[in-house]
């Protein structure tokens, strides 16, 4: 199938033609705080940090982001999903050729876009050339029940089937960074939760090996650095 930068026609048109809840949303509020305190814990986030957004969407982490920072740039391969983010600093951009320069950001940043990819450590080597220190994977967990799931249901998820943390840590290893921090949790989606359901979801915010989503966080070498 013919492919329209990161992604496949099929993949494009998919997200071309979603319709996702908001950075405002008490959902989607819920589903990426606690996300974002585990990534402060690990990383310091200053005003001055420079901090890129790969894959930014509507802006669900764009916009916290740029709540600790004021050096946020987002991007993302889908006009539809960028007009829908209200962060003034977003940009139309491949994953697996970012347009920046070598080392340019703190912080690189990407949530759930490498399982839509037919080549993640493509786009994981290009997280870590612009990066000067840092570089954070959140992707959905293949363990998870509900995630498999929608996986086998949604056939433009179905890379999700093959996300597991052993998979990415070993796709960060072959891209040269070490991994620091690591967290499986959750059990709030950000689309198909239910708000009266945040009450006990929320019990679920916590390491957990078949939560729904992980996050790794991988720091660059000092050889790597230099």
């Amino acid at each position: 199938m013919k492919k329209t930068g990161s992604f496949t026609e099929e993949q494009k048109g998919y997200f071309e033609g979603v319709s996702y809840r908001g950075p405002g949303d008490p959902v989607v509020e819920a589903y990426a705080q606690p996300k974002v305190e585990f990534v402060r814990r690990h990383v310091s986030i200053t005003r001055e940090t420079q901090f890129l957004d790969v894959g930014c969407g509507n802006g669900i982490f764009t916009v916290p982001f740029a709540k600790l920072s004021d050096n946020v740039l987002g991007i993302d391969n889908s006009e539809n999903l960028l007009k829908a983010n209200p962060h003034p600093n977003v940009r139309l951009g491949d994953a697996m050729r970012l347009d920046l320069p070598d080392s340019s950001f703190d912080v690189v940043f990407e949530a759930n876009i490498l399982h839509h990819i037919a080549d993640p450590e493509a786009a994981i080597r290009e997280m870590v050339r612009v990066s000067r220190s840092h570089v954070i994977l959140l992707e959905p967990n293949r363990y998870n029940p509900l995630m498999a799931l929608f996986g086998l249901l949604v056939r433009e998820e179905r890379g999700l089937l093959k996300s597991s943390r052993g998979a990415l840590e070993t796709l960060l290893k072959r891209c040269g960074v070490r991994v620091s921090a690591a967290l499986v949790t959750g059990m709030i989606t950000q689309n198909a939760t239910p708000e009266f359901l945040l009450p006990v979801l929320r019990l679920f915010d916590r390491q957990i090996w078949w939560g729904e989503y992980i996050i790794l966080i991988a720091e660059k070498t000092a050889a790597r650095t230099s």
